[in-house]
């Protein structure tokens, strides 16, 4: 196959058309495109002609493929057009962003077009119809003279081949609203046609259009002053931006009409008739805007709430707080939109002083009453976070009362607001006959932590006979720094007597309202006096777990818990596991996945594993951190192994389940008092594999051995004649297959753990005591192959290299050239080689030492893309290589996750405003600025990039409605001279990379 139509055909373009563009390209007739099967390509056109203008050399054949999608173009009729779509994507592409190699090749292709295509009306209707609400590129030339005013070679085709047919068809022009200025200049005709069709429209784009004509052309006054009359009269939002350009147009002869319009509630709110207000009626604003917000419907046509019009006015509010002021402040609150709401409050408004605390409770009182249950519980939760005091009576209302997640609101906001004088009232709020006012009380002792209260609770505990509130009063003790094992009932001294126990509270224990729990159906639970657990014990394990809201043991269960045989107890573990799996998956039937992991073994980790993947695509997002909190109660390194794979699989994409298996994964190496890294390299499972990778299954009657070989693949043989055998036997036991299956998913989960674990070792140069290291990489069954694969360094005690080497499979250690190498025993570390290390002699030699002996290194190391700063630019800030680059937004979403960088904020209308990469390990992160990215992106949209940088680790901070973009001049961001040269040289070759050809 020619190679051009076989990268077409990897970017979806079907085979008929393959078929077709090969026989095109061999005979160069036209009627083989024009008859060529009809086929409906979808948006996936548009990767064609990426594929074709941006990535394909520029020459004869990409001259015969386009030829080629213009006969195919000239075959689509009416009823058909879909082969119209290939042709458009090639013109969307040159449009939107111009050729990276030259406008010329843009003017070349449109030559063709209008040589050779017979019906350009019939492709440009379909063109103009398929591209609306793009990235256009209408940029007018610095003589918009016809018949190319614009820079643009596909502008100026578009605008050569429109007629007054178009009028017929506003909406074809309106969605490519750049073009009238031109229009207005040059096809007087077609632009009067379409501003009499579009008196009754609306839209941003139909005001930018107007906008464009009216600044070029006096000719359809009255016609705009037409359509701003229409426009007032049902949004006068609509017609402000229109009467203000044709007033600043004309040398203000509207000025009267244009104050008038801004003055409207409706078009007040909007932050263009602000701005002109603050300018234009400065003394008048105060009284305007708070009649603007006593509107009912203010909140939704207020924009931009945090630009610079409005914190003028947050301002002027508080100045002229006696004149209106307060009247302002107490409409703006009660009817902004609750979905910004909380930045007003935390962020524009959290200057506020204890004076004008009233009318903010009154304002946010008022905007209560319009709110569900759901949205005045989130309401109340950034007050308490905001302006906590303004609301002391409320919050103490809130926390007796039925709401628990209010209640818990409140809690907080009174221990931040009080601190320990609210101690009293709280212990003495602990002997309420209300339960939920003891439970208030319990959380509100929960955040104050203060362990002279550990006393009270430990009493009251004791008393307490409400599940709930003793769950409430568990967590204060252990706020409290009460450890959770000394906060449960003390076990009884036998089963027996354990039994006896349960079997009181049995009447009162509920199963919960699940369709697939069978007690009866579950294995029995074995007890360490070798007799199973009975069902009311049953019973009360699951009952009392269902109520525990967290991933970890309920409090009351540990005793019952401290008599189950782990060893034993599996089948029932397993059992509750397959049983949620097999369900509806309901987040409230959770307890089974902590029951699972509590009493389970390894055998849950494969089908949980299955699941998180799906879960995550599906936004079932809760589900699989739950499965990962599971993981973790189970004992072993195995499961640890697992988190570890899984926060590096999820450290990018679906963060929140990465960071919970991070969160699990840390707070293990917390216990054990090791770094993170440290219980990394600890918790490398063997698998049973013994130094020299084999591991032998036996069965009554038979026995197999596996290898683990330096692929990480099992090579199976005969234990007792070493006889080589191509699987394992078929007459294994169930048991041994199933055994053999686990730990083959859970060697491959290893192996990408244990790859990206490494690999991020060597960014942040990472170094092993040599005696650690023999362990880790000479002696353990799955590092070793790793360390076949990587080239070493030896280090001196003040981190200078000092040589290199690899290790053979065979155990030797050897240099580039094949000399032994022998490890000093002390003042020494060994560490992964960064290439910036060797100077180029070493980089050629083991370049050809690992092609001699074909390895395949994990992850790129010695071929690794290098980056050296210019040292003439160490006191630069910004990385001007992505400084106002365009990306297709699928491409930059795949390119940016897959080398690690992460999405910054989330910020108005779902907007994303930067991604970053952060470098813990030497205290920095690279960010670079995004504009026109926002969840949910289409693909095939265009993402504009700004100057990348660096900051200070952990020093900007992110979330949602979160506004911190440091400047150039900000003393968190660091002159290139203060980044480490690695971390330089990673970010740059990301940025490269993420760039891309298809950056313009």
């Amino acid at each position: 196959m020619i190679p051009e139509i076989e990268r077409l055909k990897e970017r979806s373009l079907p085979d008929p058309l393959v078929q077709a563009a090969s026989q095109f390209i061999e005979t160069g007739d036209p009627a083989i495109a024009r008859k060529a099967p009809k086929v409906d390509p979808g948006w996936e056109s548009r990767l064609i002609g990426e594929e074709l203008m941006g990535e394909i050399a520029w020459g004869d054949r990409a001259r015969q493929l386009v030829r080629f999608f213009i006969h195919l173009s000239e075959g689509a009729t009416p009823k058909a057009p879909e082969h119209h779509d290939y042709l458009s994507g090639i013109l969307r592409y040159l449009h939107d962003g111009d050729h990276p190699a030259s406008g010329a090749i843009a003017a070349e292709v449109i030559a063709e077009i209008e040589s050779l295509h017979q019906n350009i009306p019939g492709f440009l209707v379909r063109h103009l119809g398929r591209n609306d609400h793009f990235t256009d590129n209408w940029q007018l030339a610095a003589d918009p003279a016809f018949p190319d005013p614009f820079v643009s070679p596909v502008a100026n085709f578009i605008l050569r081949h429109i007629t007054p047919d178009y009028a017929a068809k506003p909406d074809l022009l309106t969605s490519h609203d750049g073009i009238f200025p031109a229009l207005a200049l040059h096809q007087p005709e077609v632009t009067r046609a379409w501003c009499e069709q579009s008196l009754n429209s609306s839209g941003y784009r139909t005001q930018s259009a107007w906008t464009g004509i009216v600044g070029v052309s006096k000719d359809f006054d009255s016609l705009c002053l037409a359509y701003c009359e229409t426009a007032a009269k049902t949004d006068p939002g609509e017609a402000f931006p229109v009467l203000k350009q044709l007033d600043e147009a004309r040398g203000g002869i509207h000025s009267q009409q244009v104050a008038e319009l801004a003055s409207i509630p409706e078009t007040a709110l909007g932050h263009e008739a602000l701005g002109y207000l603050l300018e234009k009626r400065d003394a008048e604003v105060i009284g305007i805007m708070a009649r603007a917000f006593a509107w009912d419907d203010a909140g939704g046509h207020v924009s931009c709430p945090d630009g610079p019009e409005y914190r003028r006015l947050y301002s002027l509010m508080i100045e002229r707080w006696e004149s209106g002021g307060s009247e302002l402040l107490r409409n703006l609150v009660g009817n902004f939109n609750a979905y910004q709401l909380p930045d007003l409050l935390t962020e524009e408004l959290k200057t506020l002083r204890p004076e004008h605390y009233p009318v903010l409770r009154e304002g946010v009182l008022q905007h209560l009453k319009k709110l569900p249950a759901k949205g005045q519980a989130g309401l109340w939760k950034v007050v308490a976070a905001s302006h906590p005091a303004a609301f002391m009576p409320d919050f103490e209302e809130l926390l007796i009362g039925k709401s628990k997640p209010l209640r818990e609101t409140a809690a907080g906001a009174l221990a931040k607001a009080k601190g320990k004088g609210g101690l009293e009232c709280a212990i003495e709020l602990l002997g309420s006959k209300k339960s939920d006012a003891r439970w208030g009380a319990a959380a509100f002792l929960e955040k104050l932590a203060a362990s002279a209260a550990a006393a009270a609770i430990q009493a009251a505990l004791e008393q307490e006979s409400s599940s709930e509130v003793r769950e409430a009063l568990h967590k204060a003790l252990r706020a409290c720094g009460v450890a959770k094992e000394a906060t449960a009932p003390s076990a009884p001294a036998s089963h027996s007597d354990l039994e006896a126990s349960i079997a009181k509270q049995a009447a009162k224990l509920k199963v919960p309202a699940t369709s697939w729990l069978k007690l009866d159906a579950l294995p029995q639970l074995p007890t360490t006096n070798a007799t199973p657990l009975s069902p009311e014990g049953i019973l009360f394990l699951i009952s009392k777990q269902s109520k525990h809201k967290t991933l970890d043991a309920a409090p009351d269960i540990l005793p019952l818990l401290a008599h189950i045989d782990r060893e034993k107890s599996a089948p029932f573990g397993l059992a509750l596991v397959e049983g949620f799996l097999n369900s509806e998956q309901a987040a409230s039937d959770r307890w089974a996945l902590a029951l699972g992991g509590l009493v389970g073994d390894n055998r849950i980790i494969p089908p949980l594993l299955s699941r998180i993947p799906d879960w995550c695509e599906n936004s079932r997002h809760k589900l699989a951190e739950y499965a990962a909190q599971a993981i973790s109660l189970l004992p072993g390194n195995e499961p640890l192994m697992v988190l570890d794979t899984l926060a590096n699989r999820y450290r990018s994409k679906f963060k929140n389940v990465g960071r919970a298996c991070a969160a699990a994964f840390n707070a293990a190496a917390e216990a054990r008092g090791i770094t993170p890294d440290e219980l990394g390299d600890m918790v490398v499972p063997d698998f049973g594999f013994d130094a020299d990778g084999i591991r032998r299954f036996e069965w009554d009657g038979g026995g197999a051995s596996a290898e683990l070989g330096a692929d990480f693949k099992l090579s199976w043989f005969d234990p007792e004649t070493d006889k080589a055998w191509k699987n394992l036997p078929a007459s294994a036991p169930a048991t041994v297959k199933e055994e053999v299956k686990t730990v083959g998913k859970l060697l491959r989960e290893a192996v990408k753990g244990q790859t990206a674990r490494l690999e991020m070792a060597l960014v942040r140069q990472r170094r092993w005591p040599v005696a650690r290291w023999r362990e880790l990489y000479e002696n353990h069954p799955l590092l070793r192959s790793f360390a076949s694969g990587l080239v070493w360094g030896i280090y001196d005690a003040s981190g200078s290299l000092l040589r290199t080497f690899r290790r053979y499979p065979n155990g030797l250690l050897a240099n580039a050239t094949g000399d032994l190498e022998e490890l000093p025993e002390s003042d020494a570390s060994i560490g992964m080689v960064h290439p910036l290390e060797l100077d180029a002699a070493a980089l050629e030699a083991w370049g050809a030492h690992l092609a001699r002996f074909k390895v395949k290194q994990p992850f790129p190391q010695i071929a690794r893309p290098v980056e050296l700063l210019d040292p003439l630019h160490g006191n630069r800030r910004e990385i001007a290589l992505t400084k106002d680059k365009s990306v297709g937004a699928g491409t930059f979403k795949s390119r940016s996750e897959k080398r690690g960088w992460v999405r910054g904020s989330v910020i108005d209308a779902g907007g994303i405003s930067s991604i970053y990469k952060p470098f813990p390990g030497a205290g920095c992160e690279a960010i670079l600025p995004t504009e026109n990215y926002y969840m949910g992106i289409d693909p095939m949209d265009s993402v504009e990039l700004g100057a990348a940088y660096f900051v200070k680790a952990d020093t900007v901070g992110r979330g949602g409605y979160t506004y911190d973009e440091p400047g150039p001049d900000d003393p968190r961001v660091l002159r290139f001279d203060q980044v480490p040269a690695v971390v330089w040289s990673e970010t740059v070759a990301d940025l490269k990379a993420i760039v891309g050809a298809e950056a313009r």
